[in-house]
């Protein structure tokens, strides 16, 4: 798509009826995810040090059960977000097809 598309398509959102929040709105849920995805990778890479210092079998055992949970966790985020991307299109399409229909 071209930058002048995808500059018509924004000025189109902007200006429906409470467009610009919609649009702030998505900024922050995209924020939120890349934030929530920094800190599970900065996790990780504690670990990995924690693995390469550690001469304990308990610390490292551990930290083999936090690496499984930080993996579960990044799971369900990722779940939850592709539903909500599932929604929204969704209510698109709905949006849509009732304006084509009026």
């Amino acid at each position: 798509m071209s930058e002048n598309a995808e500059e018509a398509i924004a000025r189109v959102q902007l200006a429906q009826k409470d467009g610009l929040k919609q649009v702030q709105k998505r900024g922050i849920e995209n924020l939120d995810s890349r934030a929530s995805t920094l800190l599970l990778a900065l996790a990780l890479l504690g670990l990995i040090l924690v693995w390469a210092t550690a001469s304990s079998p308990y610390i490292i055992y551990g930290s083999f059960a936090a690496l499984i949970l930080i993996v579960i966790l990044g799971g369900v985020i990722r779940i939850k977000r592709i539903e909500k991307l599932r929604e929204q299109r969704e209510l698109q399409v709905k949006e849509a097809q009732s304006e084509s229909s009026t």
